[in-house]
């Protein structure tokens, strides 16, 4: 998992490097059949020598490469005469197509918009996992997992490993479990250390979750824990449950047993967000490729929303308008020059140019902004 470090890395480091830097996206996901034998290396190689990288830089890319042995989905390189830096990432990146065995390469200005937008845009998970022997916290970031091991530490130990009851096992909401005056008094007990109990839980998951950053949670184990547990937490922390889910068979579940069960729920939260978005757009925005462009270049637009990895070419006139078709920059730019360039390499710079979001969407809800949005859309700030 990329730390706090490394991603403060390319924005100090990386961003503002002095061109020329050669940026590389590769398809490196070992499951593809393309990517066996290191095919995807090949590509790598015939790629640099097409953009006349310079003959040091080049090697020193060849020769890291070469021993690597990929475990991930896709890699993210920048390479200088004084910079050689590798990202493994378990996710496909934006306006970074490397699917059937492409290599997306720069050589010139730093290109790291692609892992800047997922390391800004993708949330953070964090899952509260009640085991059968102990309340365990995993942070899920970027298709990674790892399990913060001191999350629930300060309650109890014992032999170096936190052992904590499990309150609703023994408690019921609106239940007597036992009857007479002692009942009485034991039921009144029990739910004063139960909401004791559960009010110190809450407080050190909110110390996590500002810790590390995290966006939302999912809430893992019994029924009756989860549900008790949530209802102790603080407004702010409820906001950001998205499920409640039950726990895995094995005491002990290992990292990569957790994370085969969130992610599913993490990937439906990710389209639902991306639905939603749709949805706005379809009560108030616009779309279609020339009047999203025209759009936002008169800075009328908020947000716009694009394909993960665009395809439509567009036309840019010397004066940097940029439009749908030959046709509109010759009636637009009558007296200049227009060439036809990707989509994908002015997108960013014209959003940025005018201070609009860019969202992107990818798999199934792409397909639904290509066939009933044209391609492109846009939600205006009036």
């Amino acid at each position: 998992m990329l730390r706090k470090e490394e991603i403060r890395y390319v924005r100090e480091t990386i961003a503002p490097h002095v061109a020329p830097i050669l940026s590389l996206y590769v398809d490196v996901n070992p499951a593809r059949p393309e990517n066996g034998n290191k095919a995807w290396l090949v590509r790598v190689k015939n790629t640099v020598r097409a953009l006349s990288v310079p003959r040091d830089v080049a090697d020193r890319v060849i020769s890291h490469l070469e021993v690597e042995r990929p475990a991930a989905r896709t890699y993210a390189m920048f390479a200088a005469h004084d910079l050689l830096q590798l990202y493994e990432l378990q996710v496909d990146l934006p306006l970074a197509d490397v699917r059937n065995g492409r290599v997306q390469a720069r050589w010139g200005e730093p290109y790291v918009f692609p892992l800047l937008y997922v390391l800004d845009e993708y949330e953070r998970f964090g899952v509260v996992f009640i085991d059968q022997e102990r309340w365990r916290f995993f942070e899920v970031f970027l298709g990674e997992i790892q399990e913060i091991g001191d999350a629930f530490a300060p309650l109890a130990k014992e032999s170096g490993r936190l052992i904590i009851d499990r309150p609703a096992q023994r408690y019921v909401k609106g239940a007597l479990l036992r009857g007479g005056a002692a009942g009485d008094r034991f039921v009144r007990h029990l739910e004063a250390s139960v909401q004791r109990f559960y009010k110190q839980m809450a407080h050190l998951l909110q110390q996590s979750v500002e810790s590390w950053h995290i966006d939302r949670l999912i809430l893992m184990g019994p029924h009756e824990d989860t549900s008790l547990f949530e209802q102790y937490l603080p407004r702010s922390l409820r906001s950001r449950v998205a499920c409640r889910l039950p726990s895995l068979p094995r005491p002990g579940a290992s990292a990569s047993e957790v994370a085969k069960k969130v992610e599913p729920v993490i990937e439906e939260v990710r389209k639902q967000q991306e639905l939603d978005l749709l949805k706005q757009v379809r009560e108030k925005g616009i779309w279609g490729l020339s009047p999203v462009l025209e759009a936002l270049q008169l800075g009328r637009l908020y947000v716009l929303v694009a394909p993960w990895n665009p395809t439509a070419r567009v036309w840019r006139c010397e004066n940097g308008l940029v439009v749908k078709d030959e046709t509109e920059a010759r009636t637009l730019c009558p007296d200049e020059q227009a060439h036809q360039v990707e989509l994908s390499d002015v997108l960013v710079d014209l959003a940025a140019s005018y201070a609009t979001r860019l969202e992107f969407v990818k798999d199934e809800v792409e397909e639904v902004l290509h066939r009933d949005f044209g391609g492109l859309a846009g939600i205006p700030r009036w």
